[in-house]
C-alpha cells in the first residue's frame, strides 16, 4: 500500500468517525431535551425511556473514545 494511499483511507476513517460521533452527541442531546419535555408533560415512563437511550449513548460514546 502506497503512503498516499494509506493517508487517504486514514482520513476518510476519521472523517466517518467524526460523524459518527457528531450523530451521537446529537442524539444524546436530543434524549435528553425529550426526557425534559416528557417530564414537563407528566409523562414518566416516556421521560425515563429518554433518559435511558441517552445514557446508553453516551456511555458508548465515552467507551469508543476511551478505546480509540
Amino acid at each position: 500500500m502506497d503512503t498516499e494511499e494509506h493517508k487517504t483511507a486514514k482520513q476518510r476513517g476519521s472523517a466517518e468517525a467524526g460523524v459518527v460521533y457528531f450523530g451521537a452527541i446529537m442524539t444524546g442531546f436530543l434524549g435528553m431535551i425529550g426526557s425534559g419535555m416528557a417530564f414537563f408533560n407528566s409523562e414518566i415512563e416516556g421521560g425515563s425511556l429518554y433518559l435511558l437511550a441517552s445514557a446508553v449513548v453516551f456511555g458508548l460514546l465515552a467507551n469508543a473514545m476511551y478505546r480509540h
